[in-house]
């Protein structure tokens, strides 16, 4: 399966109105396995496979635009633009767009280049057609780091894009951005003049910042966009029978004190002899999490700052929660915490920039 960044080729259309347009479109489908090829009907049976349209493209477009996270259109810009117009709601959202001219030699991204993933597509597509990826996004075209591709690439969560457009035009300008993170290696972006990497989230010498963080958003004097990152473990231990409601009211009670972002929540670690535990299980599954079982000798073969003999005599454990998060090659960043029924641990994972996210 072809590297095209976020998209998958199935997930992808392509479009053409014109007999030169087909034959590039062809070649286009082709690149994408298991893409879908629209064609104008007069061309009905050209082309194996293909889907053929009668109405104008204008009225296709809010049939298919849902269909696919990918369009790719073997035709003039101008008719795309007019077509696509009306079904354009937010860069978070709206699929990845490019044209393609009708000799295949051009590919340039319209719309969605980063979120999207209509940049590396059109890379993708210009290497297999032998053509040239026309990329307009200024971090792209100017070698700066793009915030919200960074972000998606580590899959963090951003709570405010706002500040996005304002620190994008810092980067563009080649003004001095900080950026810091609690739980990722940032050092391959030192090779970017603008860039600045900060030992501390604060703002001296920088005119704006992009902060990877496991902390909740705090007010800085700059603008400033907080991403997530999903690198927080849960550790946990419960008493027999511990309620669904009374473990979701502790666990993100325990979040919200400490200041921790509930969006960068990765996984949940106990002990194996909770595997049927109902409460937890609820909770892993409400909140998507995957909830991970260790055994006995591996918990006990992690060197915790709290061991508990009375556990020990019970359970044959040293103890769960603190274990279960240095089981999953977590940092240790709160020791274990009694609250009600549960006792709770957090750690944070080492995570490292995706090498293809960076121009």
């Amino acid at each position: 399966m072809p590297e095209i960044g976020p998209l998958r080729p199935e997930r992808v259309a392509v479009y053409t109105l014109t007999l030169p347009g087909l034959s590039v479109a062809e070649r286009v489908h082709k690149a994408l396995p298991g893409s879908t090829l629209y064609a104008a009907a007069k061309y009905r049976g050209l082309v194996e496979g293909a889907v053929y349209f009668e109405e104008p493209i204008r009225e296709l477009l809010p049939k298919t635009w849902s269909l696919h996270d990918g369009h790719v259109f073997v035709m003039a810009s101008g008719i795309v633009l007019r077509a696509i117009a009306p079904l354009i709601l937010d860069k978070r959202v709206d699929p990845a767009v490019l044209v393609v001219d009708l000799k295949g030699r051009y590919f340039v991204p319209l719309l969605a280049g980063h979120l999207g993933g209509a940049n590396p597509l059109a890379r993708h597509l210009a290497e297999a057609l032998g053509g040239e990826a026309v990329l307009t996004t200024g971090t792209d075209s100017l070698g700066a780091p793009a915030p919200d591709l960074l972000a998606k690439a580590l899959g963090a969560r951003v709570p405010d894009w706002k500040p996005l457009k304002e620190v994008s035009a810092l980067l563009v300008d080649g003004r001095p951005v900080g950026f810091w993170s609690d739980c990722v290696d940032l050092s391959p972006l030192l090779r970017y003049p603008m860039v600045r990497l900060l030992e501390a989230p604060e703002a001296e010498g920088v005119e704006g910042m992009v902060l990877f963080t496991v902390r909740r958003p705090f007010p800085l004097p700059v603008p400033t966009l907080f991403a997530h990152p999903p690198a927080l473990v849960l550790g946990i231990g419960c008493n027999r029978g511990t309620p669904l409601e009374e473990i979701r009211r502790e666990v993100f009670g325990f979040l919200q004190e400490r200041g921790f972002a509930r969006e960068s929540l990765r996984a949940l670690a106990t002990a194996e002899l909770k595997r049927d535990e109902a409460g937890l299980l609820a909770f892993a599954e409400e909140t998507g999490l995957p909830l991970r079982f260790h055994p006995k000798e591996v918990l006990n073969a992690q060197r915790i700052p709290n061991p508990s003999e009375a556990v020990f005599r019970h359970t044959g454990l040293w103890g769960v929660a603190e274990a279960a998060v240095l089981a999953e090659g977590a940092r240790l960043l709160v020791e274990k915490t009694k609250r009600g029924n549960l006792t709770l641990a957090l750690g944070v994972l080492s995570l490292r920039l995706p090498e293809e996210a960076l121009p």
